[in-house]
């Protein structure tokens, strides 16, 4: 069937068809472009989506973070937790050691301690007066304490001074030293202010209470910060000594913490140097939380030295090891957070179980004896096994990467405690040495000045070192120290 068109149709339908051929590049090409941007703008909001879900998460661990910081942290098993057992050992119930019965009961005095004997007999029956038979004698032990409030043993010694003038050295002369002031406090007085301040962690006003209360003594501020100045003053030379011994322990901790300084401070910092073995300790109180107070405390580059993974440590030491409790601490966080969803919640439980593990096998080798060759050895598998745990994952939250990169970055540090021997796994040493000084500085908010804060870093490192290596007298310690450098 042939199909005759006039010759205008045919003319008019090759004209539209040139123009169909003409348009159709044009049209495919805006198409293309259409399609393209509409892939973009799709992923620029899944993109923005993404982002922004990050960022509620991210924000939402924060909150949780100031919450536990202000509220507390509830938490179950208690106790300090250095991850040495995975999940499942740690918190499992145990079973609860019977005490034996003398436990309860005071400990009983050795036959030197007994100042002083009694003896209360019977003969008749209180009740009805008749005479007692087959009597016996028991043995009983009370101890007590001497007020000296109400037994009057204050003592008060008036001093007569001699003086005399020498016709040769043209001078004064006088029997013993004669201080300005005409009324003084004398040295048991001025020890007992020192442990209320560093031991006891007592204010200034609990200081006067108790001396007004326990001893009739009246004493003000301003007296109790002149014996604490002259005090340090004396012990200046232990406190150096102190920091002597650290340097020579197999390795050393740092840590740092807030002490306010309210006029004239240099920083509002307070550091912390401690021996791994023993219990010297030394503090700086009053300055930044700059690289410089880090490079000041650790003055023996080749010492080995365990921090927590603040920048302010790095490059200070050759051999700087880093803490396992902080970064498991954070894992911790991540795993029993309730702000993340449930399967991203999951994904950091299984990650923190893992991690758990990994600690577990590091602490037993750490505590094993040391064998270099071996230890190398193992210093790779852990080094293999933290690149496998490290790896990204997509169900990771960002904090739980970010935590990832920063831990396999620092890799050789954190296995520093395998490959050497005496470096402990984790920094607690100085965490539970600069305890009290936070305790102090909730009671106290810190020194008025920074020469206040340097008599404060003198005492407390001189006196709770004494008394951390629990001596029978902190003062028999205490005033052996001062008489070991007075004879120097």
């Amino acid at each position: 069937m042939s199909l005759n068109l006039p010759e205008g149709e045919i003319r008019k339908r090759l004209q539209k068809l040139r123009n169909y051929e003409r348009l159709y590049p044009e049209l495919r090409k805006k198409y293309e472009q259409a399609k393209r941007r509409i892939r973009e703008l799709e992923e620029a909001l899944a993109r923005e989506r993404r982002e922004r879900e990050e960022s509620v998460e991210a924000l939402r661990l924060q909150i949780e973070e100031l919450r536990e910081m202000v509220f507390g942290r509830k938490r179950g098993g208690g106790g300090e937790d250095d991850g040495a057992q995975p999940p499942d050992e740690r918190h499992s119930p145990q079973k609860r050691q019977p005490r034996s019965p003398a436990s309860y009961r005071r400990s009983l005095p050795k036959d030197g301690e007994v100042t002083q004997e009694s003896f209360h007999g019977i003969d008749h029956c209180p009740d009805c007066g008749r005479v007692l038979t087959q009597l016996r004698e028991s043995v009983r032990y009370l101890e007590d304490i001497v007020l000296p409030a109400l037994s009057g043993l204050k003592t008060v010694e008036r001093q007569r001074i001699e003086t005399g003038f020498c016709p040769r050295c043209r001078k004064w002369r006088s029997a013993i030293p004669i201080g300005k002031q005409v009324c003084s406090l004398g040295e048991n007085v001025r020890r007992r202010i020192v442990y209320c301040v560093t031991v006891q962690k007592q204010t200034f006003e609990d200081i006067a209470r108790d001396l007004q209360d326990t001893f009739g003594i009246a004493v003000s501020d301003g007296e109790m910060a002149r014996i604490l100045a002259g005090e340090a003053a004396k012990l200046l030379p232990e406190y150096h000594d102190i920091d002597a011994r650290i340097r020579g322990s197999p390795c050393q901790h740092l840590d740092e913490t807030g002490w306010p300084v309210q006029a004239e401070g240099e920083g509002q910092w307070g550091w912390v140097k401690t021996a791994s073995d023993t219990p010297d300790t030394i503090f700086r109180l009053g300055r930044s939380r700059g690289k410089g107070n880090a490079k000041a405390l650790i003055r023996d580059r080749d010492q080995p030295t365990v921090t927590d993974d603040y920048a302010a440590y790095d490059d200070c030491a050759d051999t700087q090891g880093l803490c396992w409790a902080h970064p498991k601490r954070k894992f911790q966080d991540l795993a029993e957070s309730r702000t993340l969803a449930n399967d991203r919640q999951e994904h950091c439980r299984k990650f923190y179980e893992q991690f758990c593990t990994l600690l577990h096998d590091v602490s037993l080798i750490v505590a094993s004896p040391y064998d270099r060759p071996l230890r190398e050895k193992h210093a790779e598998k852990f080094r293999r096994t933290i690149a496998d745990l490290c790896v990204p994952h997509p169900a990771d939250p960002k904090k739980l990467a970010t935590l990832k990169a920063t831990f396999l970055a620092n890799i050789d540090r954190y296995l520093l405690c395998v490959r050497e021997p005496n470096i402990p796994i984790t920094n607690n040493k100085a965490e539970r040495s600069i305890r009290p000084l936070v305790l102090k500085r909730k009671i106290s908010f810190g020194s008025k000045t920074q020469k206040g804060a340097d008599v404060m870093s003198i005492l407390l490192s001189v006196c709770l070192t004494t008394w951390w290596r629990k001596p029978r007298s902190f003062y028999a310690a205490y005033d052996a120290i001062i008489r070991k450098w007075q004879a120097a």
